[in-house]
């Protein structure tokens, strides 16, 4: 059995319209998931708790059901980057959001685009979805920018590392 917390804003998203997302989640993975005031129980198969803790973990941390289903595929991976650890209050976290995310979401779209990533930037967390390998560079530019590189290095890097990213 697994357990996790997701915000109280995200637990209408984990349900879904008429319990449907909650549903498919149950029915792709062979596991039960129980809801209470944001905390989540899954139990089940090893494997499928895990596969369905991961999914139900992005959509806490941001990202749509849709995308979080991609985390059925193989070879495909969650990060979860707590900005907590590079910074020690909430005005220096906003402060890292708004690099990671950029000038009207730039940032934001070009490493998700330049690593074939999706990046979510909620409350104090930044998370990568997609191959395992893309999301390793993704993770590591993004972490350059955390810690006050320039976006130029982090662009760089990945820039660098093309050659690893899985299309």
């Amino acid at each position: 059995m697994r357990h996790l917390r997701i915000p109280e804003e995200r637990v209408s998203v984990l349900i879904g319209e008429d319990g449907q997302t909650l549903e498919e989640v149950q029915d792709l993975t062979g596991t039960d998931i129980d809801l209470d005031d944001g905390k989540v129980e899954i139990e089940g198969e090893p494997l499928e708790e895990i596969r369905a803790f991961n999914i139900v973990k992005a959509i806490g941390r941001g990202f749509s059901p849709d995308r979080a289903l991609r985390l059925l595929e193989d070879n495909t991976d969650l990060c979860v980057i707590d900005m907590s650890d590079f910074a020690p209050t909430d005005n220096a976290k906003e402060r890292l959001k708004g690099r990671v995310i950029g000038r009207d979401g730039e940032t934001r779209a070009k490493i998700e685009n330049d690593t074939d990533t999706e990046i979510a930037v909620y409350g104090k967390t930044v998370s990568i979805l997609g191959n395992v390998q893309n999301v390793q560079i993704a993770r590591e530019s993004i972490r350059m920018l955390l810690d006050g590189r320039s976006h130029s290095t982090a662009y760089q890097y990945i820039e660098k590392n093309r050659g690893k990213i899985v299309e």
